[in-house]
């Protein structure tokens, strides 16, 4: 780690009031193949520029950092006498190039890491899920730990209660590796569980806070990003409709990421379907894709819910309408169909027909039109695809 600039990447890294994406966009303009960070930085120190157009906020903000570069360059010789590397979003060989695919100018401009850098570049498995998940949910936890094992793929952990937890564990356990990811700075992360497994080089611990952070919701949240954009496969394990794992998927959904949620039994209660019927992946306990029209809303495989109307017995969920309407219009190949039609078929009661729309809508799935006084419905993704300037 004998990198004279280190210094200058962490004030850059840390100025405040001045984001990711900026601070990317003035690596590209200034520093890239032109001059190196160290020199840029002293001009900002001297009062130039350099060109880049910065608002006051962002050119307060760095210079602040600049102006604390003797702190920086202590810290620096802290982080090294713990063997603590930190690697540069500019580093084109250790920098994890999963990260600058996945979260383009979000990327981190600095990884803190310690423990074996060899693992940031495996293929890596992402299992995540809520703090107080369930016992399935801890038993998928495991089950796809140890199919990414037997794969030669490395684990990646937010170090959270739950799942988290479960699947750092459990990698270890079939004699794996897993990647730890801070929602925090390295220097304030003291636990010793794992540190023969760090120093044997099975666990690698990364940071991209600054090193004496502390923990708090708000990095914890963040920190989900790295999980996610560090990772070639995620699996969520179980998810409320808030919190970290459901912002998380829905984030990296947005982001085109292919992400698998585990089809829940019939008895719990989550918001794993509704994630599915958002566009993640259903998957079974083994990790293996289910088909959605061959398994039923209700993990009843012999019933088809687009097709049978409900029984009093059985009050369909949100969850389960949406399924259900999704699978009923596929049948219909692109043809709409309307509301009432919805209920009949569905046998609705009248306080659920009454927010319908608001169930349908809130799924991101379907378009609605007004046919006379009735509400239509079609599948954004079997409308036909309008022509843009941009085609």
């Amino acid at each position: 780690m004998k990198d004279n600039n280190l210094p200058y990447w962490m004030a850059l890294s840390h100025a405040r009031q001045f984001n990711n994406r900026r601070k990317l966009e003035f690596l590209i303009e200034v520093v890239h193949e032109k001059i190196s960070l160290g020199e840029a930085l002293n001009k900002v120190k001297d009062g130039d520029k350099q060109g880049f157009d910065f608002t006051d906020k962002e050119w307060g903000g760095l210079q602040k950092e600049v102006n604390d570069l003797a702190n920086y360059s202590f810290l620096t010789e802290s982080l090294e006498s713990q063997g603590i590397e930190c690697i540069n979003v500019m580093d084109t060989y250790v920098y994890p190039k999963s990260l600058k695919k996945n979260l383009k100018k979000l990327a981190p401009i600095l990884i803190y890491a310690k423990g074996n850098l060899d693992l940031i570049k495996k293929n890596s498995v992402a299992i995540v899920g809520a703090r107080k998940s369930e016992k399935v949910s801890l038993d998928f936890t495991d089950s796809i730990a140890k199919r990414a094992v037997n794969g030669g793929k490395v684990v990646v952990s937010g170090f959270a209660k739950g799942v988290d937890k479960q699947a750092l564990d459990s990698a270890l356990k079939y004699n794996g590796e897993s990647i730890i990811v801070l929602p925090q700075g390295i220097e304030t992360y003291k636990s010793k569980t794992y540190y023969k497994d760090i120093v044997k080089g099975k666990v690698l611990v990364i940071s991209t806070y600054h090193p004496k952070a502390n923990w708090s919701i708000g990095l914890a949240m963040d920190r989900n990003k790295t999980i996610y954009g560090l990772a070639n496969d995620i699996y969520a394990a179980e998810s409320s409709e808030k919190g970290g794992t459901w912002e998380g998927v829905l984030d990296g959904l947005k982001r085109g990421r292919t992400i698998y949620v585990r089809y829940p039994e019939k008895t719990e209660k989550n918001a794993n379907l509704i994630l599915i019927s958002k566009g993640a992946v259903a998957v079974g306990f083994d990790g293996q894709r289910i088909k959605m029209e061959k398994v039923s809303v209700a993990q009843e495989p012999e019933q088809d819910y687009a097709k049978q109307p409900a029984t009093s017995s059985h009050r369909l969920t949100d969850s389960e309408i949406v399924i259900a309407v999704e699978s009923m219009l596929i049948d219909l190949k692109g043809k709409g169909v309307s509301s009432k039609e919805i209920v009949e078929k569905l046998n609705l009661d009248k306080s659920t027909a009454t927010k319908l729309s608001k169930i349908l809508e809130k799924s991101g799935l379907f378009v609605k039109r007004k046919k006379g006084r009735s509400n239509v419905y079609s599948l954004k993704n079997l409308l036909p695809k309008q022509q843009t300037i941009f085609n």
